[in-house]
């Protein structure tokens, strides 16, 4: 008993000691969270240092105190203008949140960090941190704080040059500033952007924004912004030329900027106002305003407007004629400019250089200074993406190092806690070690058990993630493959319809000549089958991808036999092949299914069946079976192994490798047979033996229709043939030789033709004369053909409007008819499909001609397309300067179509390339491209060998 009161007696003793040094720790956490508040009131920022670097060695400092005082501290070195100094206490801030920090600490660490370059003149490194506390913001901010780091962005970038980023980025924090933000936050981004707009030289847009935040500045009765704005104007003025306004402008801000003793806009402004006075010829006035510029950038020891003040000064020298001190001045600008990483300016003191050295007689080194600069800015110019991608693999290394760098410091700071801490409870681990090693094994048991789930999980994760892959891997490699055969026939398919088209007019202006029409006739059989294997692998990149879709129409079996038959009456002929036609089906048979497919998949099986039968016959038979009609070719051919009715139905492949240098062929008809066949609900079967000969079957599921309705028309295709119509058709065509070439062919055809040159003039002739047909083109200047369309049904007119246009991509004639366009014609234009549309929407007025022949002479348009080719390049070239993408793409889109109708195919080619490219943003071919582009514009027009005849 006496035992249990001594150790009752002990454990009350240690429970006041624990209680009394509590109450001491927290005394000692209130006192440093005190002191940490402190340092901000302290008058000396030395001062505010040395007491803060103190306590941040103080044993109890506890993380979120150490984050504070790094906050206070960071912010007090920006105050005082230790720019470096802030930037490396918010680096420590955000090192010491550990692995897991607080969201709003850790934005206002980062956020500061890049305030700090920006204000240090590091603007790289002030975008990379943006960026950072961008991505934080998104995450864990409100929208307004999202707003501004957009906003900080922008002004990294101008400051970078980057000016596409720059205006993106502004934008953006507009549309936020509109949602969440004050009247200041818009005159300010509304500020900002106007500067961008002003280096993009869109003049007229920026003049608007700074007469709308002067407006808003004045509401607001903010000075600084008024001042901002009217600097921003005096540049302006100055660069479209109207002095005398700039000189006022800068003038009225150089006033403010001196009421407030703001030297370093009092620099850059005198800077302006010296350009001013340079540009009016008043050299006193310049030579004045450029040495308050140097004043105040030595005042603000601000190297940047130092080197623009020097480069100023130096053009007054040389038009003083002072060489020497010219050429001084613009190298100490250009060594300037180099420290400082400002390539455009370093760029631009080299041309003053190399002027003053021409001055003084040096004209070797001034042509070598010259040949610097050129090749500078064409380094410069060309490797801007290089540079921006590098850029961006030194950003991703270097957060990498950055991150494995802070956790290697945490890692060491909690080590040091720890020790610390043990030293500190070292004395209560008598009392405790029994509840230690109870918590000790429990807390094992439960890390066990949760390694084993997490290993588990990490497990399944990785598996099905490898899963994940491969499939996408797979998707990919598949749409890949059919996004090839679809490009691939399509860039053959431009070549193949002038080739055909040519042919065609060749053989009615030569039918005369015997020698001549036969080759031009084995020329044009030749090219229709060239382009029937070009169908068939788009049908199959269009069947893989899901997009081909069935027209369903009636007709009478009988007349597709016979329609398809009549195509191998003379290839039978002329193997001494017998062809059997057996119908067992009852007369009329009609049915209702895609005729085009139905027939499609009987001319492959046929033609294989003739290709591989050199001798005895092949039968066509078609009889009823099975809710469906069957349809059987047989032949006394070749016949297959076995091994060989195993593959023929995949995608390019055939019996062996010598059936494809026997006989040729692509090894898609089968394969595209059975795939249309299964479309419709069918299926293809073969039955084959070597050398006696070969049975498919094709079955098609389908019901016989009514039989009393077998003297009505039947809904098929028709051959196309030549008719002289009557109506009027607006053309709406930008391309001066392309519309003259349409005109001829639309009046030949027998119809009024009225043209427009650009989509407005299109709108107002339509409107006006309200035509029965419209052929519109999509690309043109001044409104395109969408735009077009839309307003004419805005306006009320319902007539058919058709799209006009060398993109003939499956995908864009989709766009163009959701858009509304009634159907669509492609350049070159073909013959048959135009009379095809004539024929649907002038369908009651026309009259057959049936011994009519469609003959063109394009000679004179063909020499006036070849004589514009040196302007097109000149076009080009001054387009290319300009990095005027837009209007390259368009030129290219136009010169594409112009070249591929009046055969000019190489050139045709490779303004296609380039039309792509641009169109898909692939920088790294421009150039290239491009060069090829003008070589082969400049071939073609100095050639006196070229014959466009």
């Amino acid at each position: 008993m006496a035992l249990m009161n001594t150790c009752w007696i002990v454990i009350f003793t240690l429970g006041l000691s624990i209680f009394s040094y509590a109450s001491e720790q927290s005394n000692e956490v209130q006192s440093l969270a005190q002191q940490i508040q402190n340092i901000a009131q302290l008058e000396s920022w030395q001062e505010q240092q040395m007491v803060g670097e103190q306590l941040l060695n103080h044993p109890q400092l506890s993380q979120p105190q150490r984050a504070s005082l790094f906050q206070i501290l960071g912010r007090s070195a920006f105050q005082n203008g230790e720019l470096r100094k802030g930037i490396h206490f918010f680096k420590r801030m955000e090192i010491s949140l550990g692995e897991n920090p607080d969201p709003q600490l850790h934005f206002t660490a980062v956020k500061m960090q890049g305030i700090g370059w920006y204000h240090s003149g590091e603007f790289a490194a002030s975008e990379k941190d943006y960026v950072r506390a961008l991505v934080l913001a998104k995450n864990h901010q409100p929208p307004i704080e999202v707003a501004h780091i957009q906003n900080n962005l922008g002004l990294a970038y101008v400051k970078m040059h980057d000016l596409m980023s720059a205006l993106s980025h502004y934008l953006d924090a507009y549309e936020l500033y509109k949602q969440h933000g004050n009247e200041q936050d818009q005159a300010d981004i509304i500020l900002n952007i106007a500067g961008v707009y002003i280096r993009l030289l869109r003049y007229q847009k920026a003049e608007e924004l700074l007469q709308k935040a002067i407006t808003l500045f004045e509401k607001l009765g903010d000075s600084y912004g008024i001042a901002l704005s009217q600097a921003n104007l005096g540049v302006l003025y100055t660069q479209t030329s109207r002095f005398e306004q700039a000189g006022v402008y800068l003038q009225n801000a150089i006033d403010y900027y001196e009421a407030v003793n703001d030297v370093k806009h009092l620099s850059y402004e005198y800077s302006n106002l010296a350009k001013v006075s340079i540009s009016t010829g008043d050299m006193a006035m310049a030579e004045t305003h450029v040495n308050f510029a140097i004043y105040y950038a030595e005042k603000a020891e601000n190297d940047s407007n130092m080197s623009e003040a020097l480069y100023v000064q130096a053009q007054i020298f040389l038009v003083k004629g002072q060489i020497t001190k010219a050429k001084s001045a613009a190298q100490r600008s250009l060594e300037m400019n180099q420290s400082l990483g400002a390539e455009l300016r370093e760029k631009r003191a080299l041309s003053i250089i190399a002027l003053a050295e021409a001055a003084q007689g040096s004209t070797a080194e001034a042509l070598q200074t010259l040949t610097d600069y050129d090749r500078e800015m064409f380094k410069l110019l060309n490797q801007a993406l290089l540079e921006k991608a590098e850029k961006y693999q030194k950003r991703f290394e270097e957060s990498e190092l950055s991150q494995e760098l802070a956790q290697l410091r945490q890692a060491q700071q909690l080590q040091e806690l720890k020790s610390k801490q043990q030293q500190q409870l070292m004395w209560m681990s008598v009392l405790v070690v029994g509840f230690a090693l109870l918590a000790l094994v429990a807390w094992y048991r439960r890390t066990i058990e949760r390694k084993a789930k997490l290993d588990l999980s990490n497990e399944v994760a990785e598996r099905t993630a490898e899963l994940q892959k491969t499939a996408d891997q797979l998707r990919s490699a598949n749409q890949i493959k059919s996004q090839f055969l679809a490009n691939i026939s399509h860039e053959i398919r431009t070549p193949l319809t002038a080739i055909l088209g040519y042919s065609e007019s060749m053989l009615h202006e030569h039918r005369d000549n015997e020698r001549l029409k036969e080759s031009l006739t084995v020329l044009m059989r030749q090219g229709r089958h060239l382009k029937e294997l070009i169908s068939d692998v788009l049908d199959l990149s269009k069947i893989e991808a899901e997009q081909l879709e069935l027209d369903l129409t009636e007709f009478k079996v009988e007349s597709l036999l016979s329609d398809v038959t009549d195509m191998f009456h003379h290839p039978c002929l002329e193997k001494s092949l017998e062809l059997i036609v057996d119908h067992r089906l009852d007369t009329p048979y009609r049915v209702c299914l895609d005729y085009v497919r139905v027939k499609q998949v009987l001319i492959n099986l046929l033609s294989n069946a003739i290709k591989f039968t050199h001798h005895g016959y092949v039968e066509l038979l078609a009889e009823q079976q099975e809710d469906g009609i069957l349809f059987s070719v047989t032949d006394t051919g070749i016949g297959m192994s076995a091994s060989q009715l195993e593959k023929i139905f995949e995608h390019f492949q055939q019996g062996d490798n010598s059936i494809t240098r026997r006989f040729g062929g692509s090894g898609l008809g089968l394969s595209l047979s059975q795939q249309l066949a299964a479309m419709m609900g069918g299926v293809i079967k073969v039955t084959s033996e070597p050398h006696v000969g070969s049975r498919f079957s094709f079955w098609v599921p389908c019901v016989r229709l009514n039989q009393l309705d077998d003297a009505a028309p039947i809904s098929q295709p028709e051959k196309p043939s030549v008719e002289v119509f009557e109506g009027l058709v607006l053309l709406a065509e930008d391309h001066d030789d392309n519309r003259v070439l349409f005109e001829r062919i639309l009046s030949q055809l027998g119809v009024q033709v009225e043209s427009a040159l650009d989509g407005k003039q299109a709108v107002e002739k339509c409107l006006s004369s309200y035509p029965d047909l419209v052929l519109m083109d999509i690309q043109m200047p001044h409104m395109d053909g969408l735009e077009a369309l839309s307003l004419l049904r805005q306006a009320g007119y319902e007539g058919p409007i058709y799209a006009l246009t060398a993109n003939v991509m499956e995908h864009e004639i989709k766009y163009y008819l959701d858009n509304g366009f009634n159907g669509h014609l492609s350049k070159p234009l073909e013959k048959d499909k135009l009379i095809a549309v004539l024929q649907a929407t002038l369908g009651d007025r026309y009259q057959p001609q049936a011994n009519t022949e469609m003959s063109l002479d394009m000679t004179d348009l063909k020499q006036s397309f070849a004589s514009t080719l040196e302007q097109e390049r000149y076009k080009l070239i001054d387009l290319w300067q300009e990095e005027d993408y837009p209007g390259l793409q368009y030129h290219c889109h136009k010169l594409a179509g112009a070249a591929a109708v009046f055969g000019f195919l190489p050139i045709a080619d490779i303004a296609k390339q380039f039309e792509t490219a641009l169109k898909a943003q692939n920088t790294s071919q421009y150039q290239d491209l491009f060069l090829i582009l003008c070589d082969e514009l400049k071939v073609h027009a100095c050639s006196e060998q070229f014959d466009i005849t």
